[in-house]
Formats: structure tokens, C-alpha cells, sequence
């Protein structure tokens, strides 16, 4: 037997109220139509279900044994199938996973962390690096809530992106490194020794790219796979390395080193936040989205 779960609604509605005239107000239909509908459940379980007694209706010993089973399937329904989902931070133990670059740890994670710890302070942070084909499906999966950085390749039909702010390169060595001055002339730079940085993201290519189109060629003395060790060489050595602005500035903090201009204009790229569809609407995503918007886009005056 089917039964539309509106007739539930008025059987409830019946016994709680009484009466099929309250029944029908409390449930926001006419009377005839609960009336009706009081046929269709009658028929439908081969029992009157309610006999009139005076100006209410009393419940038949079917109508008594099925309603705290009627009224349990409801709540269910309505507070755990047609309610809207919620996220408190304040309570939430769930674990955000992140990918990231490593690059991408060192801009993003002390100021998230940060902010996570004060407005949701029992959830954690997992962070991973995956290449943009697999990342696409972790997104789509769910087993990336979203991903921070440079990811040009990361443009599928489900993917959303959103802006956070432009980041650049820069120059970085030694202080009383021979070079003097702000800014590098291209035959200093030429000529200098470098290091190179090979960590896979997508910027160091896109600088990489952006020489060969300009004829700009380098005298690259060591090549390393990471940043970790950048400080400790550059500080020590007479080499130049460019890497991301936000890097640089934080190991001036660190170490003894400076920042230096690059001779060219090099182009700039954005830092965006990338989420699938399938996650657009879920009430954890969208605040982690919130909070890094808040976080890290450039104000409007800044910008």
C-alpha cells in the first residue's frame, strides 16, 4: 500500500486537533479538502480510522497503533530529510582538506589557521598537493573541500573560482650581496649565478615561460626541488633567486637577506579559491569559502 505522506500529516493533524475542521486550519487546507483526503486515507487502510464522538473524533484502535510510528516518521522527514543543513563553527569537529602548494602553505596557512582556531576551534586542517587532473576529481569527490593558489589548468565545467588577490615575483639575495640598489639591470641579471627553485607549481613555469618568450637567459648554479632550504643558501652564497614576493618578505623576517626588483616587468597572477558545483550549496563549504574571502581578497581601495 502507497500512501501520500500528506494523508500522515492530516491523521496526525486529526488526533492532536481533534477534529477535522482544526486539523484542516492547523495544515493550512480547507476543510473539504481534508474532508477528502480523510476518504482517501480511510479507503486506503480499509478502517475508519476516527469515530465522531459529540464535536471531536475519537481514534479507532488502527488509528491509535500506527500515530507515535506516524509521528516519528514525520520529525524524521521534516527535521532530518526537508530541513535545510547547518553548519556551527563554534561546534563542528569536521576536518578541512586543502590543496595547496607548498608555496601556497606559506601565503595561506598562518593567517586561516589563525582565524580557524578562533571562530571554529575543534575543526582541523589537512593540506595536500595534487596535479590539477586529479585534482578535478578530488574537488568533484569531495575529498578536497577547496583549493588555494595558481591553478590555471583547474577550468572545468563544475569548477567555481573566485579571485583573492594578485600576486607577483621578486629578486632575492644576500645582504652585502656585490649587487647594490632596488632593482636589477637585465645584464646583472644575466650574469648572475642563480638559484633555481623546481617545486612543480604552475607560477615558477610560468616564469620559466615568460623568459624564453623575452630571450632571457640565466646562469642557473643550483637547481633544488623546494623553498625550505632557500634561506639558509642564499644567505651564505653570492646567488640570486626569484621566487613569490610574499615568500621573500617573510624570509627577510628570518634571515639575512633582501629583496631586490626584477629588470623586467614580470606579469603578475591571481591567487583564487576553486570549489566544485556539487559542494556550491553545502553549508560548510560556502563558510569556508566566506572565511577565506574575508581573509585574503584585496579591499577595493587596495586593489
Amino acid at each position: 500500500m502507497r500512501t501520500d505522506l500528506n494523508l500522515l500529516r492530516l491523521l496526525l493533524a486529526i488526533y492532536e486537533h481533534g477534529n477535522v475542521t482544526a486539523a484542516a486550519k492547523h495544515l493550512g487546507i480547507s476543510q473539504p479538502a481534508a474532508s477528502a483526503s480523510l476518504a482517501r486515507l480511510r479507503q486506503s487502510m480499509d478502517d475508519p480510522l476516527f469515530i465522531r464522538a459529540g464535536v471531536n473524533m475519537e481514534a479507532t484502535p488502527r488509528a491509535q497503533a500506527i500515530i507515535e510510528r506516524t509521528r516519528e516518521v514525520i520529525e524524521i522527514i521534516d527535521k532530518e530529510i526537508l530541513s535545510s543543513p547547518t553548519f556551527d563553527p563554534s561546534t563542528s569537529d569536521h576536518e578541512f582538506t586543502l590543496c595547496l602548494s607548498a608555496v601556497g602553505e606559506v601565503v595561506f596557512l598562518p593567517a586561516l589557521y589563525d582565524r580557524l582556531r578562533r571562530e571554529a576551534p575543534h575543526t582541523r586542517i589537512k593540506t595536500i598537493s595534487l596535479a590539477p587532473d586529479k585534482l578535478a576529481d578530488a574537488l568533484r569527490e569531495g575529498t578536497v573541500d577547496t583549493a588555494l593558489g595558481y591553478f590555471p589548468d583547474l577550468t572545468g565545467p563544475n569548477i567555481y573560482q573566485q579571485r583573492l588577490f594578485s600576486h607577483d615575483l621578486v629578486c632575492m639575495v644576500r645582504y652585502g650581496h656585490p649587487l647594490k640598489g632596488k632593482r636589477l639591470t637585465l645584464d646583472a641579471f644575466c650574469d648572475a649565478d642563480h638559484l633555481q627553485v623546481r617545486d612543480g607549481s604552475r607560477s615558477q613555469e610560468m616564469f620559466e615561460t615568460y623568459l624564453t618568450e623575452h630571450n632571457v637567459q640565466r646562469k642557473i648554479a643550483l637547481q633544488i626541488s623546494h623553498y625550505m632550504s632557500v634561506p639558509a643558501i642564499i644567505e651564505n652564497s653570492d646567488l640570486v633567486v626569484v621566487l613569490p614576493r610574499t615568500v621573500a618578505s617573510l624570509y627577510a623576517n628570518e634571515a639575512k637577506v633582501r629583496s631586490m626588483e626584477a629588470p623586467l616587468e614580470l606579469p603578475t597572477y591571481d591567487l583564487k579559491q576553486y570549489w566544485h558545483g556539487r559542494l556550491h550549496h553545502s553549508p560548510i563549504n560556502v563558510w569556508l569559502r566566506h572565511l577565506v574571502a574575508d581573509i585574503f581578497i584585496t579591499p577595493p581601495a587596495r586593489a
